[in-house]
């Protein structure tokens, strides 16, 4: 794995290099520099200077420029976890397999009473297409990706027609609410401090278009504003779990001989095999963002 000043410099060698560090950022470069002095490469007063520099350091580029002599190798430091990577795994894990087999039974000519020959290849069948939508809107979703945090497309100018004002008035309105969470997100992450969050922030109300609200953010890495998972989500996942299982065993208790008990049967298993698996995935990214927070 290549170390984070390999990172750090060729994010500061291209477009990026503008962008703001975070805590995060200055603290692996850290752990590079006391890796080279344990090596010898710095001495006790050179680390001692260059941790100043690192923490006094705003951009990757300034960063880079503390690590510059040193060579990339030194650490393994791995990249930035995903925090919904655990939750995107079993999402992808609960459309490529879960879901297929749901699809499979439901669609089946004979239902349960099903030959094994049949279900095979008809679940064979809508996994293929499954996999293949699935790959479809994985290129598709590359450029909304690309465009992650940044802000609404401004309006086509001459379109201030009837109605027109107050569509404009709306989406600055969206706009000036993800900047906000966009700062919001860039102070705690240690890539403004407090003084140029407020400062930024009162800029904000007083923005008039697009332009004067991108440029508030120019500075700043796109996807800031994204949430990560919290224990609400974890409880959220569990309680319909009971509730799917409390549903699927009033229907199998009671037996009721109608088309409203069959659909709510179907619905709370389809619920009973999905669920745990997305909660455990959000549980593994929970855990990790605790033991993040933890860590010096």
């Amino acid at each position: 794995m290549p170390g984070p000043e390999v990172e750090i410099a060729a994010t500061a060698g291209g477009s990026r290099s503008h962008l703001r560090a975070s805590h995060a950022d200055r603290e692996r470069l850290i752990g590079t520099l006391k890796t080279a002095f344990v090596q010898g490469r710095l001495t006790e007063d050179e680390l001692e200077a260059r941790v100043d520099l690192v923490y006094a350091s705003r951009t990757y580029a300034e960063l880079a420029e503390v690590t510059a002599d040193i060579p990339a190798e030194l650490s393994g430091a791995k990249s930035p976890r995903d925090p919904w990577r655990a939750t995107k795994i079993a999402s992808r894990i609960e459309y490529a397999i879960f879901l297929p087999g749901i699809v499979a039974f439901l669609l089946a000519p004979g239902g349960p009473h099903a030959s094994a020959a049949e279900m095979v290849a008809l679940t064979s069948i809508v996994c293929l297409l499954f996999w293949l939508l699935g790959v479809f809107m994985l290129v598709a979703s590359r450029p909304a990706k690309r465009s992650a945090g940044q802000l609404p497309p401004r309006a086509v100018p001459g379109a201030a027609s009837a109605g027109g004002g107050e569509r404009l008035h709306v989406s600055h309105a969206v706009a000036r609410e993800q900047v906000n969470r966009i700062l919001a997100a860039a102070w705690e992450q240690g890539r403004l401090t407090e003084d140029e969050r407020d400062a930024r922030t009162a800029k904000v109300s007083a923005s008039r278009c697009h332009a004067d609200l991108a440029a508030l953010v120019a500075d700043l890495p796109a996807g800031l504003a994204t949430l990560p998972p919290t224990a609400r989500d974890v409880r959220t996942g569990v309680c319909a779990t009971i509730a799917a299982a409390g549903v699927l065993a009033a229907v199998l208790l009671s037996n009721p001989d109608n088309r409203l008990a069959f659909l709510a049967f179907l619905f709370a298993a389809a619920t009973l095999i999905a669920t745990p698996v997305i909660t455990a995935g959000l549980i593994f990214d929970v855990r990790h963002q605790k033991r993040s927070r933890g860590r010096p």
